[in-house]
């Protein structure tokens, strides 16, 4: 439930904050990843949108935790990812190379999870 109270607060607040609270929620998956499935369709509609967030270190740190969190749970998780695979693709064209090569990183995790196969034909 404190994960949910974490995704909802997310879009409300100030961006640096965001940042920190992506980085909370790596936290929280370092100490219990199973708690992450319950909540698994919204957590990763509000990593697409984060995804998409205009500030750059939001962008690294989305990108980071969505591969993190793909690795972790694996099979459990790739269907869900359509949104954060769209919003990550955008990220490959961003201007600043460290945004780029974290989004490449993510992806790699993210299209490796199982479950995410339909999304290669993009």
């Amino acid at each position: 439930m404190k994960t949910k109270c974490l995704i909802l607060c997310l879009f409300y607040i100030a961006e640096e904050v965001r940042v920190q609270l992506i980085e909370l929620l790596e936290v929280c998956l370092e100490a219990d990843h199973m708690q992450f499935l319950p909540n698994i369709g919204t957590i990763c509609t509000m990593l697409g949108k984060a995804g998409a967030d205009a500030n750059p270190d939001m962008k690294i740190k989305c990108a980071s935790f969505c591969g993190q969190l793909a690795v972790k749970l694996g099979k459990n998780v790739g269907s869900y990812f359509k949104s954060v695979v769209e919003s990550l693709v955008q990220n490959l064209q961003h201007q600043h190379s460290k945004v780029r090569k974290a989004t490449l990183r993510g992806l790699r995790d993210v299209l490796s999870a199982k479950g995410a196969e339909p999304f290669f034909d993009g």
